[in-house]
């Protein structure tokens, strides 16, 4: 069942979504560079790098808190209940091949990334760039790069 994903993001205070900016940065960030190790690509990371990066990713992630240099970012509770069904519609779609669910959750992220918008998502790279070691500090241009790939 699809749901509204627009009104659900777009319900969300400016500081929640502020946060959600950061996360999907984190999280699309990691995602290429994931695809970017499997695929061999010429720029991909080390293999330290390469799992660095998806543990810091993975953390985030599961715990829906954001630990940077200078802060610790956490999720409100309706944030982190959005997320949970998110997280569970990328499980089933990806990992478990749902085509169904990989669109819902395709619908979910591109409904994410348009509540955030440009400048937040931009300014979400910026923190990590200057907050976030856990990635080369390069590497957040290309989960900008994705992320605003999704507004279009």
């Amino acid at each position: 069942m699809t749901k509204d994903w627009t009104t659900l993001f777009e319900s969300l205070p400016d500081e929640e979504l502020d946060k959600l900016a950061v996360l999907r940065i984190v999280e699309c960030t990691n995602g290429i560079i994931q695809f970017m190790f499997r695929d061999k690509d010429p720029d991909a990371l080390s293999v330290e790098d390469t799992r660095k990066a998806m543990g810091f990713s993975m953390s985030s992630i599961k715990r829906m808190q954001i630990v940077l240099e200078n802060e610790t970012i956490d999720f409100a509770e309706p944030t982190k209940d959005i997320m949970a069904d998110v997280r569970k519609l990328y499980i089933s779609g990806m990992k478990q091949n749902n085509d169904e669910d990989y669109a819902e959750f395709m619908r979910a992220s591109r409904a994410c990334m348009k509540a955030c918008g440009h400048y937040r998502l931009k300014s979400a790279k910026d923190k990590l760039f200057s907050n976030c070691y856990a990635f080369p500090p390069y590497t957040y241009d290309w989960g900008l790069s994705y992320c605003l790939s999704l507004l279009n």
